[in-house]
């Protein structure tokens, strides 16, 4: 666990997106951190060409009021790092490396959204919407699903939550409302995703912090 004298500093932007699994991890935990959120305005320019790589999130850390700052870019090494520190680091070597590779997976699934954001009119976008559905989500749900039902604990990896199971949890159910209409929730074609997304949000800090987070388009 992590040693009361340090400080957390998070920072990203004004919505959940990348940032929003390691609140949810913060929020189990039961860890106080500034939640420092950035505006897209006019200063974004010079505060990114302070950043470690030019993108966010970051976190910074700080042991005791004088400690120099460690600072740590990149979400998934985010999620590690706090991993180890909040006790939801995997038990064995090969259950932390299955975790990593499914991070990994999740993180390539993410790269077929970029060409949503980038489409350059609502036509465009709705075409890439429908390679999604067709093509991409039903090979990464199809293997999450999977994947859970062999493992038959409810988690990913194991048999106790990890940080695999939170960073899960909070992309699928987004993926899920991003690409379900109202009438089809595709997320009932995969119960054991559903059963996860459930089960991880109802966790003590994290029904919490859902309740009361700022409410942002994504």
């Amino acid at each position: 666990m992590t040693s009361q004298q340090e400080t957390y500093k998070l920072t990203y932007f004004n919505f959940r997106g990348l940032a929003e699994p390691i609140r949810l991890m913060f929020a189990y935990a039961g860890v106080a951190y500034t939640d420092d959120r950035v505006a897209q305005d006019d200063t974004w320019p010079a505060k990114k060409s302070s950043l470690p790589w030019g993108t966010l999130p970051v976190l910074e850390v700080r042991s005791g009021k004088t400690g120099q700052p460690f600072v740590l870019a990149q979400a998934v090494a985010i999620g590690r790092f706090l991993a180890k520190k909040f006790g939801l680091d995997a038990k064995t070597e090969e259950d932390a490396a299955k975790g990593d590779e499914y991070v990994d997976a999740l993180k390539d699934f993410q790269l077929e959204f970029f060409a949503w954001f980038r489409a350059a009119d609502e036509e465009a976008k709705a075409a890439v919407i429908q390679t999604i559905k067709e093509k991409h989500a039903p090979s990464y749900f199809g293997k999450f699903e999977a994947i859970l039902a062999r493992n038959k604990t409810g988690w990913l990896v194991g048999d106790s939550l990890t940080w695999v199971d939170i960073f899960t949890a909070n992309h699928l159910s987004n993926f899920f409302k991003f690409l379900s209409t109202e009438d089809n929730d595709i997320s009932q074609d995969y119960p054991h995703l559903v059963k996860l997304t459930q089960r991880v949000f109802a966790l003590n800090g994290i029904s919490k912090w859902i309740e009361k987070r700022p409410v942002t388009q994504f």
